[in-house]
């Protein structure tokens, strides 16, 4: 693991393997441990690059909420890309990660090579829902219940189907939510998911990616499924892939299947 200086933030990196660019960005309160399989798997053929986001795992995570937002995660994206002097990589957005991948992507096509947004937009179709259980974790924060917090989590439509699999993936689950700082997990549901525009109200922005783009999503994630069949139809050319028997989080519950999929995309190195 490396470690970035992205303007004043500190960036948590893993960097591994020789090839062509694949960036990573990872979902609410998982950090770039979660893509433990596809590195494995990718880094064969490609120089697979993971980071903690803002306020997640070992990155930084700023103790005020101006210091979050959309667009505090689009500039850190393109910051780590100018920091390992990566003119152009094919990027992977899951869930939370999916915003700055698409926002670089409509921002600056020529940075993006190949484009996947897995189990991105949930809620889209239903904003004040999610809206309405960011306040419900933020206020858990607040109040210093950290472990109503993570079993509240775990019964969200986010996290339910991996968690109720087995008691190992539950408590994997919940690790990875534990290692989350407690400011950036608040803030981050606050500033980013609580204000977060709908798709439905973003075709514009879907009609203007160029990259070729594959979307995944979980057969399983209902609260992305409308969203992500939005995404395949409005960007041009795109791809649907569903992942059968995954709810939303794909890339650790069905990895195989899922990175079988990535990897038939992403083609030879």
């Amino acid at each position: 693991m490396a470690r970035l200086q992205v303007g004043n933030l500190g960036v948590a990196v893993t960097d591994a393997g020789d090839g062509p660019p694949v960036l990573l960005l990872h979902g609410l309160a998982c950090g770039k441990r979660m893509w433990f399989h596809q590195i494995r798997a990718l880094r064969n053929r490609f120089r697979v690059i993971a980071y903690d986001l803002r306020g997640h795992g070992q990155t930084d995570a700023p103790q005020l909420a101006t210091d979050y937002s959309a667009a505090h995660l689009a500039r850190d994206l393109v910051g780590v890309l100018d920091a390992l002097a990566i003119p152009q990589a094919a990027i992977v957005g899951f869930s939370l990660g999916g915003g700055p991948a698409l926002a670089l992507a409509a921002s600056r096509p020529k940075r993006v090579s190949r484009l996947v947004l897995a189990d991105v937009g949930a809620g889209a179709d239903d904003p004040v829902k999610i809206e309405g259980m960011a306040r419900r974790w933020g206020a858990l924060i607040g109040q210093g219940d950290t472990d109503e917090l993570v079993c509240d989590m775990l019964r969200s439509e986010l996290f339910k189907v991996y968690a109720r699999r087995s008691p190992r993936r539950r408590e994997h689950m919940a690790a990875l939510i534990r290692a989350t700082p407690i400011d950036g997990l608040r803030f981050t549901l606050s500033e980013v998911l609580a204000k977060r525009k709908s798709l439905f109200r973003l075709s514009g922005v879907l009609k203007s990616v160029r990259a070729p783009t594959l979307v995944m999503v979980g057969e399983l994630d209902y609260v992305c499924s409308k969203a992500s069949r939005l995404m395949a139809q409005a960007i041009p050319g795109a791809t649907l892939k569903i992942i059968k028997n995954s709810g939303h989080m794909s890339p650790i519950e069905q990895p195989t299947a899922f990175t079988a999929a990535l990897l038939e995309f992403l083609g030879p190195a």
